[in-house]
């Protein structure tokens, strides 16, 4: 494995006009007997502001998430993404062009463009240091978990769960998050 002064990608290539580029991951909304949509699961990139706290961005959606920690700022994008998906499938105005409106978030733009080469660039440094982020059958695993959690709680409290943010805040949004690496991270030895 390469030592940290060896390496080919450094902190250099993580600085944006916002911060730096501190972490990636992916999320997964799940489906729910109120939210019976099949949405694909999202990449995002975890930011440090210069002035101190954070902020979470969904590439695919271009939605951000802001908070004093990290796992603050995930949670508030997670929140934001709950917001954005229930209003763009639930409004009867949107209802006929949902998934165009996503396809027009998830094209390529000057932003998401720079986004993506960030989180590559953290992708890769994490590659250079031994650390996988190509881990699908656990994503898979989590991701089932977290269908069958949801299913679970939607059959025990149904009289409770009135909406699609009951059910994830109950969840907890941080359980969203399939999967998150800090730029840090070391391999395992």
């Amino acid at each position: 494995m390469a030592r940290t002064e060896d390496l080919q990608i450094g902190d250099s290539e993580l600085t944006l006009p916002r911060g730096e580029a501190i972490g990636i991951g992916r999320l997964k909304i799940p489906k729910t007997s109120y939210f019976n949509y099949e949405i694909p699961l999202l990449s995002f990139i975890v930011i440090k502001k210069e002035g101190g706290g954070f902020v979470s961005i969904c590439i695919h959606l271009q939605i951000d998430g802001y908070g004093a920690t990290v796992n603050e700022a995930k949670e508030d994008m997670v929140l934001n993404i709950s917001c954005y998906l229930c209003e763009n499938f639930g409004n009867e105005e949107f209802s006929k062009s949902c998934w165009l409106n996503m396809f027009s978030l998830f094209k390529s733009n000057e932003r998401s463009s720079v986004l993506w080469d960030k989180y590559h660039a953290i992708q890769l440094m994490l590659a250079e240091r031994g650390v996988t982020t190509d881990r699908y059958s656990e994503l898979q695993k989590r991701i089932k978990y977290l269908e069958n959690k949801v299913k679970k709680l939607e059959t025990e409290a149904k009289e409770n769960m009135s909406s699609m943010f009951n059910i994830l805040s109950y969840l907890g949004y941080s359980r969203i998050i399939v999967e998150y690496e800090d730029k840090d991270t070391k391999a395992a030895a």
